[in-house]
């Protein structure tokens, strides 16, 4: 019967992969929707494969006076993706294929947890498949960045956590351990459950009185303060990396809500509630997740005092994190991906709720009925949202009557902006390497306001628009040649009309597509 029940499990959750169009998606370039970031994974793991980098020594397409060195989440994903191409050959398919394999994994880990703990298959499908239905979830798990496969090894450390808890292996508890040390190497925001974990295990430390003695419970710890030292000495790396190479490429403290003015609070909170929020998680579905949570306290009596603890603490973590990184919400969706945990984890609080004290209710066939149609909305809008970031243009896209059509319109706007700025570099490298570019000879690519679009998908090193145009603009070219450019790739004529580049038209060697190339040492 759990065979059958994994099989289920398995072949839904390829059925909402097919929906959401992961298929097509698995083979694309980079998509608009935060592409910045993703170019800066992508180069990362592009300067593993070609520059055989060593694991700790990151590098980037973008230069700087400092050969492109700089680091962000511990590489393991880059690196390991980058070994895999030297095998495999170069394919960005590689890359999130693993991505959704890990994600994959812990849903499907969520789901044996929810099994064993709730004894019923109905509901254990209904929570992952819920889950899987935000937006955020949906379009970064086929993606490049860290946050996903984070989110993903986070709910495999829960499932042999919750193993080891329910007394069926020591080593379940150490893998665990395992597991959430890769998650908060990744993105330290995966470890809010771990640290409400590390909170009830001291309470339970200083105030259980049962048989073991306080010595026995102590040696419980260890586990916790190796994740919490080595995960403080990556970052502590981390920091001291970069601030002997390329400082500030990437964000290594915090942005709180107090280090800005009340105006930019406010902003920022409109753009959180009507613009992030909504592609975190669909609203209705969130404010009953709060109602549920609202419930198990009122409640409290009747509620798991180890479940009722443990959302406390994670809610109260989720709210310091933003609390903590309240800047970024203007647009940085992604930050928010690992404070998903608190919807699996409401919902099993919940149904664990329901099935002590209503176990009528909890096995109603009409209540499992609601909730399948009810994921089924969930899950189809997720479709809509992920594939409309990569095809605004899909009959699937353009038909639904649940997404706003001035919201398609936009993705539609920046598609067409991707086409125009960014297309012809994805296939330009080998015209390059015609014309006699070395991917190491530099390269000033304008205009570009990203660190490494351009440079990444022409794989050629050198220079953005990014810093170098905050530079005055008569004193930019000469800049970017002191610091060893060779070439100038321009890829918009409407650039020629600027007097500061005049001089440095003469020399043109090649044209592709758009895109032309100027010898700056002719």
């Amino acid at each position: 019967m759990k065979r059958q029940s994994d099989f289920l499990f398995i072949v839904l959750l390829l059925a909402v992969s097919l929906l959401y169009g992961y298929h097509d998606i698995l083979f694309a370039r980079p998509s608009y929707h935060h592409i910045w970031r993703q170019a800066d994974c992508l180069s990362i793991t592009m300067n593993y494969y070609q520059d055989n980098n060593n694991f700790f020594r990151p590098s980037i397409h973008w230069v700087g006076d400092k050969g492109g060195r700089t680091i962000s989440e511990f590489p393991i994903i880059y690196f390991s993706v980058a070994q895999l191409w030297k095998i495999l050959g170069y394919h960005e398919a590689i890359f999130r294929l693993l991505d959704v394999l890990i994600v994959f994994a812990g849903l499907f880990c969520l789901f044996r947890l929810a099994r064993e703990f709730l004894s019923d298959t109905f509901w254990a499908i209904f929570i992952p498949l819920f889950l899987f239905s935000s937006p955020v979830l949906g379009y970064f798990t086929n993606n490049f960045l860290a946050d996903a496969p984070a989110f993903g090894l986070m709910l495999v450390a829960c499932y042999f956590y919750w193993k080891a808890y329910a007394g069926q292996s020591n080593k379940w508890y150490y893998l665990s351990f395992f597991f959430f040390l890769l998650a908060g190497l990744l993105k330290i925001s995966s470890l809010v459950i771990f640290i409400a974990l590390f909170v009830i295990q001291c309470y339970s430390i200083v105030f259980s009185r049962g048989k073991n003695t306080w010595y026995h419970r102590a040696s419980r710890l260890w586990p916790y303060l190796v994740v919490l030292i080595l995960t403080y000495a990556w970052y502590s790396y981390s920091g001291y990396y970069n601030r002997h190479n390329l400082n500030g490429i990437f964000l290594q403290g915090i942005l709180p809500i107090w280090g800005i003015d009340a105006a930019a609070r406010k902003d920022i909170l409109g753009k959180l509630v009507k613009e992030l929020l909504p592609g975190f998680f669909n609203i209705p579905a969130l404010i009953l997740i709060l109602a549920m949570f609202a419930s198990l306290v009122v409640f409290f009596k009747k509620t798991s005092r180890f479940f009722l603890f443990l959302c406390l603490l994670v809610y109260g973590g989720c709210a310091g994190f933003i609390l903590l990184f309240f800047q970024v919400f203007n647009v940085h969706d992604y930050y928010l991906l690992n404070l998903l945990v608190f919807i699996p984890l409401t919902l099993l609080a919940f149904l664990d709720f329901l099935k002590r004290n209503c176990p009528s209710l909890f096995q109603n066939t009409i209540m499992k009925i609601i909730a399948a149609l009810g994921v089924v909305v969930l899950l189809y809008m997720g479709a809509v949202y992920t594939r409309m970031k990569y095809y605004p243009r899909q009959d699937f896209v353009q038909k639904s009557i649940l997404v706003n059509k001035d919201k398609i319109a936009q993705w539609i706007m920046w598609s067409d902006y991707c086409s125009k700025y960014y297309k012809a570099f994805e296939t330009i490298t080998p015209y390059l390497r015609e014309l006699g570019l070395k991917r190491n000879d530099l390269v000033y690519s304008i205009p570009d306001g990203t660190i490494n679009v351009t440079l990444y998908l022409m794989d050629q090193k050198g220079f953005s628009d990014f810093y170098i145009g905050g530079i005055p603009e008569d004193q930019r070219m000469e800049t970017v040649k002191s610091l060893g450019a060779r070439y100038l790739i321009i890829n918009d004529s409407a650039l020629y009309r600027k007097p500061f580049l005049a001089p440095y038209l003469l020399h043109k060697i090649g044209t592709y597509k758009n895109v032309e190339i100027f010898d700056l040492k002719l």
